[in-house]
């Protein structure tokens, strides 16, 4: 190859070299750009609930607050809410982060209401909220197979509705001694419900019983405008001078005698009174509306106890108390149902009992057998529109569930009282 030919072969190379790095290039395309959400951070979460006698604080610091956070946490949560007359039972829930530092508190001390406790920063606030409710109008039915309380929870409900019927039917029924299975019952009430449960109930309208073959009724209603009552089918008051027993749920463990072996004398003498076996601290009811002749220590075997005077010359002794409630003093007035005192075995007894006593005109009287005369009936002139009242509501006890909208709002719109708590 000549000299000329080379530099052309040379030259043509490189215009080649030159054409391709003048060609365009294309463009790389850009990487997706990943997108991550950051991860939530755990949250633990704690619940209790306040033990009968237990402080807030110590519910608290079971709900993680504890050392020098918990006098702040408790000067805001007490701004909404008073820590010394909290129900036992109530609620509690906290969040924390996973430093270990509470966040949020949320207690409940009834179905109306929610106090929320929030940290924000180095600050602690609290707010009331109120709950969402429900109130429809219901009946509860039931039979007795072991005991009230099991027939009223296997029926759906809470044992408050037990209570209920136990304080209406006292004067008739003695639920220590008198309730056998295949007793049945019916209660016509305000059931309030909040986020899918029920959370209490209101005023009870109408109810019935039907203990050993006997059917009891209850029908309340506001004589004159009135304070509502309750009333029998006919329209006799329920309210009897005495109540059956002093305390709500017990056994009967020894009755009024003439000649009882004493468990710790080791001899026999007179037993005035009716023993109901209880757990300590149960608390005891006055059986009648009457005043204080005396209540603490005795000194004597009867250890602790209270004497009530009642109209007719009676007096009601309850011995072997744990402690007397507070009120409760020489000259202080008391109504029937109102608590005088707690179960105990002070002075001489073997185990926490309460001893029931009542005496007229200085003699001693069994107490299973007094004072079942009723309180003043309705007026004459009353009667008519009780009957009318009577004959809307008691035909309801017959089908169990929410009363339908229609008998509901015509029941609501007829009431000779409030049917909403």
């Amino acid at each position: 190859m000549s000299f000329a030919e080379r530099c052309l072969a040379v030259l043509a190379a490189a215009v080649l070299i030159l054409a391709r790095w003048s060609a365009p290039v294309e463009a790389a395309r850009p990487r997706p750009v990943l997108s991550v959400r950051p991860l939530a951070l755990p949250v633990v979460v704690r619940r209790d609930v306040l033990g009968s006698g237990e402080t807030l604080g110590a519910l608290l610091t079971r709900l993680g607050v504890g050392g020098r956070e918990l006098q702040p946490w408790l000067a805001a949560l007490g701004g909404q809410l008073d820590p010394h007359s909290l129900p036992a039972g109530l609620a509690g829930e906290s969040e924390s982060d996973v430093y270990g530092t509470v966040r949020t508190v949320r207690l409940t001390p009834s179905w109306r209401v929610t106090v929320v406790g929030e940290r924000s920063g180095d600050r602690i606030g609290a707010r009331r909220d109120e709950r969402r409710v429900e109130r429809a109008l219901a009946v509860v039915r039931g039979t007795v197979r072991s005991s009230l309380f099991d027939a009223v929870t296997t029926a759906g409900e809470g044992e408050a509705l037990a209570l209920e019927l136990a304080d209406l039917f006292q004067w008739d029924v003695d639920f220590h001694r008198e309730v056998r299975a295949g007793d049945e019952f019916a209660i016509l009430i305000e059931r309030v419900r909040s986020d899918d449960r029920t959370v209490g109930y209101g005023p009870v309208i109408a109810a019935s019983y039907v203990n050993r073959g006997r059917t009891f009724t209850a029908v309340r209603f506001a004589s004159g405008g009135g304070r509502p009552n309750f009333y029998d089918g006919n329209g006799s008051p329920l309210k009897k001078q005495f109540l059956r027993a002093p305390l709500r749920f017990s056994r009967i463990t020894s009755r009024y005698s003439m000649a009882r072996l004493h468990p710790i004398l080791g001899t026999r003498l007179p037993h005035w009174g009716v023993d109901y076996g209880a757990p300590e601290g149960t608390p005891v009811m006055a059986t009648a509306d009457g005043t204080v002749v005396s209540a603490g220590a005795s000194g004597g075997g009867g250890g602790t106890l209270v004497e009530l005077s009642h109209a007719g010359g009676f007096v009601t002794t309850y011995m072997h108390l744990s402690r007397v409630a507070a009120g409760v003093r020489p000259g202080a007035a008391v109504a029937q149902g109102q608590v005088i005192g707690y179960v105990g075995a002070t002075g001489l007894a073997t185990g926490p009992h309460l001893d029931y006593r009542v005496a007229q005109n200085g003699r001693h009287l069994n107490p299973l057998g007094v004072g079942r005369e009723p309180a003043p009936p309705l007026p004459n002139g009353e009667l008519p529109a009780f009957a009318a009242w009577a004959a809307r509501v008691l035909p309801a006890l017959a089908s169990a569930g929410p009363l339908p909208d229609e008998r509901a709002a015509a029941l609501d719109g007829g009431a000779p009282f409030p049917l909403h708590g």
